[in-house]
């Protein structure tokens, strides 16, 4: 078949085996190639009648019709686990029937119970955790359902802590500073919500508010930015302590502050300064 040798050859070699011409030429055919009764089966659904196929297999091979319909079925395509599953729930079968297309999948009667349980879906973690939180779980029972949900168990506790809603960047600075104008402890507490150790001096320097543009040309007109003025006309005085602890609180240096302070005296005006001074 393969070309490698000649029909002569093949001829002496049958013929030195004991084979008569026409055996050896029939010996020869025998070896060739020739499709399996399931192929055969196959190619008869697409040219022949696909719900009775036997009459065009025995065209090409003699199946004993005792032992044709085994075939047939074996043929057949069957439902899977994941199809009868999906069947079940959509409420396409009965729990009975479920069982049964599982007993002839192959499933045994121990494991037909875990089968129909994993074809049901577990929300995911996230989800279960939120529930959780909302139904007022303790903190066993929610970590118990995050493994349910394909967690493993050694990182749920670190899972818990990743998906609980943290404070934003800015009310973390509030917080500290209220707490500590200098911010000693921000990084460590900024770092816990995700922001990079590289960035914290940033969010630190940022902390410490300057004054609106609005409120920073009312200070420079009224002499807040050159002190020596300011004290002169009496500025300054009964500047409260306590403004600067609590200017601190909301990121606002002592000197912002004094500026402020300075800043919210009503100055007389030229005609009132006129008037007074002839008065």
């Amino acid at each position: 078949a393969q070309q490698k040798i000649t029909e002569g050859y093949w001829d002496l070699i049958s013929t030195s085996e004991g084979y008569e011409k026409i055996i050896g030429k029939h010996l020869y055919t025998s070896q060739l190639p020739y499709p399996s009764i399931p192929d055969l089966i196959l190619y008869a659904r697409y040219h022949g009648n696909p719900e009775n196929t036997i009459g065009e297999v025995w065209k090409w091979f003699d199946v004993p019709a005792r032992d044709y319909p085994v075939w047939e079925w074996l043929q057949l395509q069957r439902l899977t686990t994941l199809q009868v599953q999906t069947m079940f729930r959509r409420g396409l079968i009965s729990k009975t029937q479920l069982q049964l297309e599982l007993a002839r999948i192959g499933w045994s009667g121990t494991d037909r119970d875990f089968v129909e349980q994993l074809g049901w879906s577990v929300p995911n973690a996230m989800l279960l955790v939120q529930a959780g939180m909302f139904e007022q779980k303790g903190n066993d029972a929610i970590l118990a359902d995050i493994s349910i949900a394909d967690i493993n168990p050694k990182y749920a506790r670190q899972y818990l802590d990743a998906v609980l809603t943290k404070p934003a960047s800015q009310d973390l600075i509030a917080y500290q500073l209220r707490k500590d104008p200098e911010l000693s402890g921000l990084a460590a507490e900024l770092r816990k919500i995700g922001i990079h150790p590289d960035y914290a001096g940033v969010y630190k320097e940022l902390a410490y508010q300057i004054p609106p543009i609005a409120d920073i040309i009312t200070m420079a007109v009224r002499e807040a930015f050159t002190p020596a003025i300011a004290e002169r006309f009496g500025q300054y005085q009964d500047y409260p302590p306590d403004l600067e602890v609590w200017a601190a609180k909301k990121g606002l240096s002592k000197e912002w502050s004094e500026r402020y302070w300075a800043a919210h005296w009503s100055l007389p005006s030229a005609q009132q300064g006129f008037e007074m001074l002839h008065r």
